[in-house]
């Protein structure tokens, strides 16, 4: 068994991180090899150097979906290996934790970005901070916040939320969607994408930039083509451009995508529709789509 040893946080604040982590499509680590002009470069680590550390990998992103991104051993062992016999899953643990802290996150001259404390008998693993290693859900989190921070104060929000809508590259830890143990750090990085993508677009429709606005709903139900708000969003739009077939045909593409899996298009997607196809014209009255707010309001108004 790998004896685990207690190790101290990295002190003080880097110039740049020392690790990059892409958590929302491809899964990629990226470490620092050199600067230029002050300014660092990065190189995605190959399978090669990660080798046959599933195990490790596992904890390192149990470890990012954890509140303050760190865990007991109890709790990692039990989410990760609950079928496991006790002592073989404490084995693999040990092994796996010495293999992420010494051979992915070992910096030369710091002991590691993976630390260990014993506190009231526990094993707690604490990973490095954001500015020790730099993680794409959080970054766009927090430029999602600053955004409402800068909306609140009577400031123009959109380079915050163009910027976070930049990192939105595809689902969190979408090779682990099926694990119970993303679920909540997934729902809330999930939610933050909607409300800065809806964001964005009610800012677009304001500023009459309404291709900027179509193109992120279209782009943005080519992956999830059976989320109804962007629908209901896009319809309305190419409704009030006198786009009637296009609308049509957007909204029969969502609706097999979802008879696929089982559902049918919700009450208000059904009557834009019955209104199109009646000659009806599409009128929307309002869609409010705060920032980082816990609900937003969705309402619809179609008029004959």
């Amino acid at each position: 068994m790998v004896a685990m040893v207690e190790m101290a946080e990295p002190v003080g604040r880097p110039d740049y991180p020392f690790l990059r982590v892409t958590t929302m499509g491809d899964f990629v680590l990226s470490c620092v090899v050199a600067q230029k002009e002050g300014r660092p470069r990065y190189r995605a680590m190959e399978g090669g150097e990660l080798g046959n550390r599933r195990a490790a990998l596992a904890i390192l992103k149990f470890l990012l979906c954890s509140p303050r991104r760190r865990a007991t051993k109890a709790e990692i062992t039990k989410a990760l290996w609950a079928g496991r016999d006790p002592e073989h899953a404490n084995h693999i643990f040990d092994t796996a934790a010495s293999a992420l802290r010494r051979q992915i996150l070992h910096l030369p001259g710091i002991d590691s970005l993976l630390n260990t404390r014993r506190l009231n008998g526990e094993t707690h693993l604490i990973l490095a901070t954001q500015a020790w290693i730099w993680v794409d859900a959080d970054a766009l989190i927090k430029l999602a916040q600053m955004a409402l921070r800068q909306e609140q104060q009577g400031k123009d929000p959109l380079h915050y939320l163009e910027a976070a809508h930049a990192l939105d590259k595809g689902e969190f830890l979408e090779e682990d969607a099926g694990y119970r143990w993303t679920q909540g750090r997934r729902q809330t990085i999930e939610g933050a994408k909607r409300r800065v993508l809806y964001h964005l677009v009610e800012i677009y429709c304001k500023n009459k930039q309404t291709t900027k606005a179509e193109e992120l709903l279209y782009t943005f139900l080519q992956t999830y083509p059976e989320d109804e708000d962007a629908l209901c969003r896009l319809l309305q739009l190419l409704a009030q451009q006198g786009r009637r077939q296009e609308a049509l045909n957007v909204y029969r593409y969502s609706a097999e995508q979802m008879q696929e899996t089982g559902k049918e298009p919700g009450i208000y997607t059904r009557q834009i529709i019955e209104r199109l196809q009646r000659g009806i014209q599409v009128h929307e009255r309002s869609a409010t789509y705060g920032a980082l707010q816990s609900h937003y309001i969705y309402a619809i108004v179609l008029v004959a």
